[in-house]
């Protein structure tokens, strides 16, 4: 039950940042539109998990379909294995861009996914020596 709590506070405090994200925007014109959009966000985020977790605590053969797909193993394949393809095609991707956008004279933005892609393979390979060496 206390997971559930501090969950709930946790998205009732995204919903509070999201609302002042939003009014310091479009009220106040104190920061740009980028974040009032980044605060509406936050704010159905926030609204749509906390119905999740209130039909959780209410409806137990919905809390109990949940609780069997977070821990169904292949579920947590199928979701490492999604993973594992997102992060080798964004690479490839990213790479690809990379060229690309050099060719056309746009280094700037060559630079940035060029910096993502080693960055993104560094931290893969620092994380397999990591577990590597616990298993």
């Amino acid at each position: 039950m206390t997971k559930i709590k501090s969950t709930t506070i946790k998205y009732t405090l995204f919903a509070i940042i999201g609302v002042a994200l939003f009014v310091a925007s479009e009220v106040f014109n104190s920061i740009d539109s980028f974040w009032s959009g980044m605060g509406a966000s936050f704010v159905v985020i926030s609204i749509m998990r906390l119905v999740q977790l209130n039909r959780y605590q209410k409806d137990d053969s919905y809390a109990e379909k949940i609780d069997i797909q977070n821990s169904d193993e292949r579920n947590r394949f199928l979701a490492e294995k999604a993973r594992g393809m997102a992060f080798y095609y964004f690479i490839l991707l990213a790479a690809i861009l990379a060229i690309v956008l050099r060719i056309v004279n746009y280094d700037q933005a060559s630079s940035i996914f060029a910096w993502t892609v080693g960055l993104l393979v560094l931290i893969y390979w620092l994380s397999y020596q990591w577990l590597k060496g616990k298993y």
